[in-house]
């Protein structure tokens, strides 16, 4: 059985990392590629850090961390963007529930 108390550590570090990153190169952001440089993790730990920057972090600062295609993950403050992303994050959960 894994050990659940174990994981949560790894994930608020990994969270760390990407973050600092993310701050690092701010206003501009980093694609996958460019955080596993930046942070030295790998691909899963990559996303295991942005998991947790999207459900904590994410939320204790009021920044949500957004995606784009040309920019990559990054932190915003242009309320707009929050909502672009969400609307797109809206649309694709709903396409996915109406297939």
């Amino acid at each position: 059985m894994p050990r659940r108390r174990e994981a949560r550590p790894l994930a608020e570090h990994y969270g760390d990392l990407v973050r600092v990153a993310l701050m690092e190169a701010r206003p501009a952001g980093l694609h996958t590629y460019q955080l596993m440089a930046a942070t030295r993790l790998t691909r899963s730990q990559v996303g295991r850090g942005i998991r947790h920057v999207r459900d904590v972090v994410a939320a204790e600062n009021l920044t949500p961390i957004t995606w784009t295609r040309r920019d990559g993950f990054m932190f915003s403050d242009d309320p707009t963007d929050w909502i672009e992303y969400d609307k797109r994050q809206f649309r694709q959960i709903l396409g996915r529930l109406t297939r």
